[in-house]
């Protein structure tokens, strides 16, 4: 059984009561403002789902980066599935809600390393630092490595250095040499081409990347996060599924009316960009939307851009790999209306 709390304040219960039922409830005190997400407002009857509901999936580790907590903490658990590993990771994720073992309160992680610490700090060295006896700290989603970091307002020396920030680490992998330095290309890509991005830097060694965190004000106040997976209430391992048009339905639904046409026109900034990268990794959990309140939802700001199809094995033919996008149109033309682009993107597609 998991606590779960909403901009810090304990919202509502979360439990697993057998292998194929979740249940979360909410505290009869909890006010509507804070629900755990836009599908799942405040109410007396219970929120079930055959498997963890789709908005405490949005910052579960994937790949490597599962794989070596589940070898950590996997023994102290009879059966470590997505509850147990939302138990581990759950104080420090993407967005608002941060859950902790019942009863158990938020402990509050302290900061350490400074940001030109981070850069300069040898691979092998932040691996072993965070992904060690930190690697409870690493509640951010993903295939490929990558955890959180916090920054101090002071180094070892007590200079101070920059004000207390959380920054996503992305690691290289051995099947994608370099993949750090093709994602900073193209995070500099969507900057040059006019989108909302993170502060990014690339170490000098050219072995990680820091992302800032844009879930958290200036203030470290915690925003909240929502991705199109948990949006149209899927599990994320349905992230390659569903299409342009429903995300622009979501976006349309759930933003705040003076947000929707900026929402949308910086979506499709996102998705034309991709295309032209040939970004095939561009699936349902590298979109979402972000809120201070439940009424003032806008588009995320563009965290995951990168060409994957330089990955991509050659055709029998020679040919590149046909390495197409992760979602798509299903009525091209009627999507494209739906829209209602500014000129400056009507002209990049005709």
């Amino acid at each position: 059984m998991l606590d779960v709390y909403v901009a810090k304040q304990l919202v509502g219960v979360l439990d697993q009561p057998d292998a194929y039922t979740f249940v979360f409830n909410y505290l009869p005190d909890t006010p509507s403002a804070l629900p755990v997400s836009l599908l799942m407002p405040k109410r007396t009857e219970s929120w079930t789902s055959r498997e963890l509901h789709p908005v405490f999936q949005i910052s579960l580790p994937e790949g490597a980066l599962r794989e070596l907590i589940v070898r950590k903490f996997g023994k102290r658990f009879e059966h470590f599935g997505d509850l147990e590993l939302l138990a581990v990771v759950g104080e420090n994720m993407i967005g608002r809600i941060q859950v902790t073992p019942h009863g158990q309160a938020i402990a509050g992680l302290t900061a350490h390393e400074s940001l030109s610490r981070l850069i300069k700090e040898d691979t092998t060295n932040l691996v072993e630092h965070y992904l060690g006896a930190r690697l409870h700290e690493s509640g951010v989603s993903g295939g490929f490595m990558k955890f959180l970091a916090k920054s101090p307002t002071n180094d070892q020396d007590g200079r101070t250095t920059l004000a207390l920030d959380d920054w996503i680490i992305k690691l290289n992998d051995d099947d994608h040499p370099h993949i750090v330095l093709v994602e900073y290309f193209g995070m500099m890509a969507a900057r040059a081409a006019g989108l909302n991005v993170p502060e990014v830097h690339l170490s000098d060694d050219r072995k990680h990347l820091l992302v800032k965190r844009f879930d958290l004000t200036p203030e470290a106040t915690r925003l909240g996060f929502e991705d199109m997976c948990a949006l149209l209430g899927l599990p994320a391992r349905d992230k390659f599924t569903g299409s342009v048009e429903r995300v622009i339905k979501t976006i349309k639904t759930y933003c705040q009316s003076s947000q929707i046409q900026k929402s949308l026109n910086h979506f499709f900034g996102q998705y034309l960009l991709a295309s032209t990268m040939r970004n095939g990794d561009a699936h349902l959990k590298n979109f979402g939307l972000i809120y201070d309140d439940i009424k003032n939802a806008k588009l995320a700001p563009t965290y995951d851009m990168l060409s994957m199809s330089v990955y991509a094995p050659a055709l029998a033919n020679g040919n590149d790999a046909d390495d197409g996008l992760a979602i798509n149109f299903e009525f091209y033309f009627s999507a494209l209306k739906e829209l209602r682009m500014d000129c400056y993107w009507q002209e990049a597609i005709f």
